[in-house]
């Protein structure tokens, strides 16, 4: 092996350390971004709100389409990966929420990779690129207030009287579009038993 080649090998080995320092930092500072004494509980509802913001806030690339002959931005869908509904880890109602097993950093360091999938299919699911990105969710998901709540459904306690009511119109709906129906096929039962008597 010539000097050259053994300093090109040299240069790849460090270059290669570098990545994975830079790496591990990165992944350091998103532990410390979330890093909250008691991380909030997540609801189902807000898991699956969550889920698709981050998906349609960070899940676009530019490819080029030789249909259109221009670069077009292309969307993630969601259903490559995982499915449109949150998962089951993601929703945390007790225990311990700080764990990375569940609840919100389960749900973003998940949603991170799948994104990252989307993005760099060629890349290695666990890089500093992907690192990078789980951080910019983190720091999305804070400055959102989402861990304030701010995805949580409000809901409203109807009253017996109210309830009542809003079943009351419903059924008065019903009955109107299918005497509207009722009245469309008497009509056109009409109008064929008519057409039959000219043909016979």
């Amino acid at each position: 092996m010539t000097i050259n080649q053994i300093m090109t090998k040299l240069d790849q080995t460090m270059a290669s350390l570098n990545n994975k320092v830079a790496e591990k930092q990165k992944y350091e500072e998103c532990n410390k971004t979330l890093f909250i004494k008691t991380i909030p509980y997540i609801t189902k509802e807000e898991a699956q709100k969550a889920y698709k913001l981050l998906v349609k806030k960070f899940a676009k690339k530019k490819v080029w389409s030789n249909f259109h002959n221009k670069w077009v931005t292309k969307k993630c869908r969601g259903n490559g990966y995982y499915s449109k509904h949150p998962r089951k880890c993601w929703i945390c109602l007790s225990g311990n929420s700080n764990e990375l097993a569940k609840g919100w950093r389960r749900l973003i360091h998940d949603v991170s990779h799948m994104v990252h999938k989307f993005l760099r299919p060629t890349f290695s699911d666990h890089c500093f690129q992907q690192a990078e990105l789980e951080l910019d969710m983190i720091k999305y998901v804070v400055a959102q207030g989402w861990l304030d709540g701010k995805l949580k459904v409000n809901k409203i306690t109807l009253t017996v009287e109210q309830k009542r009511s809003i079943k009351k119109s419903h059924l008065i709906d019903l009955i109107k579009r299918w005497e509207a129906k009722q009245k469309k096929a008497h009509t056109y039962l009409k109008k064929y038993k008519q057409r039959l008597k000219r043909i016979a």
